[in-house]
């Protein structure tokens, strides 16, 4: 079984309630609502532009939302919002990394090591280093134009793990 990231993008006013209270997301039907599956990458991809596997810095922390002060109760894992804004500054930090720079933050072993999921230390082999690489730029771009999107609409976002 593995633990799976999931985005949608909601009017950044209702992002507003859900974060005050005035609505709780299990009462939303997600399916209403633009998604991106991010299969397994998120933990992976928040260590690769944060240098950490929780509580990342801003903007970038933002990419991968999964800082305790935007965490809300949902589901088995939680879920954690960003607000219109956010999603803009995160999408600008996001712009200005091109593949070559995500190739220098890129520290196979390290992750490895640190067991940053989904990698396995007792698993993984320098085989799987370049295919791990081409998985997360593939996510990361695609959660570059999902933000693009919902930044171009004025969202905000839902992410959360299940």
């Amino acid at each position: 079984m593995g633990i799976y990231g999931y985005y949608f993008a909601i009017d950044d006013k209702l992002v507003q309630q859900i974060d005050v209270g005035e609505i709780a997301l299990e009462n939303l039907n997600i399916a209403d609502y633009p998604g991106l599956d991010i299969d397994r990458s998120w933990e992976a991809i928040h260590y690769l532009l944060c240098g950490d596997i929780s509580d990342g810095e801003p903007p970038l922390g933002y990419v991968v939302p999964m800082t305790s002060d935007k965490g809300i109760d949902f589901g088995s894992f939680g879920a954690f919002i960003l607000r219109a804004e956010q999603v803009a500054a995160a999408l600008q930090a996001m712009s200005e990394l091109d593949e070559a720079q995500l190739r220098m933050r890129y520290d196979f072993p390290v992750m490895a090591k640190e067991e940053v999921y989904p990698l396995e230390p007792d698993s993984v082999s320098d085989e799987d280093e370049d295919p791990f690489f081409d998985y997360l730029l593939q996510h990361f771009n695609e959660i570059r134009r999902f933000y693009s999107q919902a930044a171009a609409e004025g969202k905000g976002l839902v992410f959360y793990l299940f």
